[in-house]
């Protein structure tokens, strides 16, 4: 059989018409398909905006009470009681005490 004949044969089909049982299952699947509800997206602010919000609260609280929260006892104590406990006090006093630039 040459091309010609066989494009000419190809040609010549007619596909038949699908039954109505065919046309019925694919309808009913069309519409059980359309009938199921897409999961909702939300969107990436909707999803993250309590998160970053509460975020938000917590480091402005901290901050805050950083800010307001005084130490118990001055440096300067705090560095002579710790050379005391450590045998430093002659250097601590030394060092306290020079007033003359070098």
């Amino acid at each position: 059989m040459k091309n010609v004949d066989l494009n000419n044969a190809l040609n010549a089909y007619k596909a038949p018409e699908p039954s109505d049982l065919l046309k019925g299952r694919i309808l009913r699947a069309a519409r059980a398909q359309s009938d199921v509800a897409a999961p909702v997206q939300t969107s990436f602010t909707k999803r993250f905006m309590p998160i970053a919000a509460s975020l938000l609260a917590v480091c402005a609280i901290g901050f805050g009470v950083m800010q307001v929260s005084t130490p118990s006892e001055p440096a300067a104590a705090a560095w002579q009681e710790a050379a005391l406990d450590l045998g430093f006090q002659d250097v601590y006093e030394w060092v306290e005490t020079e007033e003359a630039p070098s």
